[in-house]
């Protein structure tokens, strides 16, 4: 991170060259360079920092799958032509 030292500093010489720019556009391009400055600094401050991804046991990372309820297979008998329970 920047320190606000060294921004300050550049803050102060950029107000400097606007305070002895000749023309307009140096001081539009002087106030410009303000600008981002600023933006750096508040920018930064704002941003939060990002939550690191927390390790989970392997325990609990690859739960099984849990056993099906039906697993038996329907017998056909009497002439039934699948597995449907409607299969009469």
């Amino acid at each position: 991170m920047i320190s606000y030292q060294a921004v300050l500093q550049q803050l102060e010489k950029q107000l400097a060259d606007a305070k002895q720019a000749a023309s307009e556009q140096q001081i539009r391009e002087t106030l410009s360079a303000i600008r981002a400055l600023c933006d750096v600094v508040l920018d930064s401050s704002v941003e939060l920092p990002r939550a690191q991804p927390k390790h989970l046991p392997q325990m609990l990372a690859t739960e099984p799958t849990p056993p099906s309820l039906y697993t038996a297979k329907v017998e056909e008998d009497d002439g039934a032509n699948g597995d449907s329970i409607f299969d009469f």
